[in-house]
């Protein structure tokens, strides 16, 4: 039964990686996020820079609240992106 499970795994995008995606899918400007969601600017840069970690709440927050999105719809896009 093990034999039957694939080898091939995927890794769970940072949440820097997933907000920028669906950030520039949605064809957000980090100002026009980051005032829809009430935070200042450079919080939203420094969270895409991966420069400080957002909370997963903020994370799924922006997705859903602002760009209007599912977080594993999101995911899922990312995965399909980069194996193509």
């Amino acid at each position: 039964m093990l034999s039957q499970i694939s080898t091939h795994t995927t890794r769970t995008p940072k949440g820097a990686d997933i907000l920028k995606f669906a950030r520039k899918c949605r064809g957000f400007t980090q100002a026009e996020s980051a005032a829809s969601y009430g935070i200042e600017e450079r919080t939203l840069r420094r969270w895409e820079n991966n420069e400080y970690n957002p909370r997963w709440n903020d994370v799924i927050g922006l997705l859903e609240d602002v760009y209007l999105m599912d977080v594993a719809k999101v995911i899922l896009g990312m995965t399909d992106t980069q194996e193509s």
